[in-house]
Order: C-alpha cells, then structure tokens, then sequence
C-alpha cells in the first residue's frame, strides 16, 4: 500500500485482486449487477448478524486476545437471541434452509 501511495502505482483488477483490493472480478459493464446481487443477499441475513460483522469483527481485531474473544461471544449470544435468527436456525434444524453453496 505505501508503494502505491508514494509512488503513484496503479493496478489492473487481475494485480488489485491478488493483493486483496477486492474479492471479486466481474466483466466490464458488470459491476453494478454483482453489487446488486451481494446486496441482496446480504440482505436476507439477519440485520443483528450483519451489525455484529460490519460493527464488531473490525474491533475485535483490535483487542487483545482475551477481549476479543469475550466481545466474540458477547456479539454471538446477542445476534443468536435475535428472532431473525432464531428462525434461520429452526429452518436449518428442520431441514428446510437451502445450502450454502459457492455462488
């Protein structure tokens, strides 16, 4: 990152890819449909699962060990007690939740 900043580096999608800029390379013209679809999907998680990732996990890699993992189980006795996700989880013991596939 500092080579880049000082020296005025550019990369392409393949190079920003394989340094960790993104996690996905679409075809040109193509990058609004991907959002649009990872939008969606995040969408459909639980809204407290979505804040304890988004809030939570960034700060956590910024405690120590010991507090990292007791915020990690405070953020997952939270977002589990959340009835978004207490349905999710009836449906994956029922059965009846779709699997989790590479998309």
């Amino acid at each position: 990152m500092a080579d880049m900043m000082l020296t005025g580096r550019v990369y392409d999608a393949e190079e920003g890819m394989r340094v960790g800029f993104s996690q996905y390379m679409v075809d040109a013209g193509k990058g609004l449909e991907k959002a649009l679809a990872l939008a969606e999907k995040i969408a459909a998680n639980a809204p407290l699962s979505n804040f304890a990732v988004v809030q939570a996990l960034p700060r956590i890699a910024d405690m120590s060990r010991e507090d990292g993992l007791f915020t990690e189980s405070l953020m997952a006795a939270i977002a589990q007690g959340d009835d978004a996700a207490k349905v999710r989880m009836q449906a994956f013991l029922d059965g009846k939740a779709g699997k989790v596939g590479k998309a």
